[in-house]
């Protein structure tokens, strides 16, 4: 997964609002991605932005939309779901900054930055 993890960097000039996702599990190697404003996909599939590569993730799990301060994750009917702060979500959830993702095995923290 860290071949597909971005660097933070510092940009001044960006007024674009930024936010990490952050891997928690300390079992596994630590990985963040860097999330402006746009779609992101997860899943196992190589053609996701953000590939959780293990069988508790469905190929094509989730979805993420930013639009500057309001941000909504999206089930893609998976296998597992997505759980918001230890919550099941039904279809979607809007989501703030500090919110955990539990994504099969993978647990994410989603801050702002």
């Amino acid at each position: 997964m860290d071949d597909h993890t971005k660097p933070l960097e510092k940009q001044a000039s960006n007024k674009n609002i930024k936010y990490l996702l952050t891997l928690l599990n300390l079992e596994l190697m630590s990985s963040s991605w860097i999330l402006l404003n746009g779609q992101y996909t997860i899943g196992r599939l190589l053609n996701h932005q953000i590939i959780l590569d293990d069988v508790t993730v469905s190929r094509n799990h989730a979805s993420i939309d930013i639009n500057n301060e309001k941000v909504k994750i999206t089930d893609n009917n998976s296998t597992n779901g997505i759980y918001v702060n230890d919550n099941l979500i039904a279809n979607d959830a809007i989501i703030k900054s500090g919110d955990k993702l539990q994504i099969g095995k993978f647990q994410l923290l989603f801050t702002k930055v």
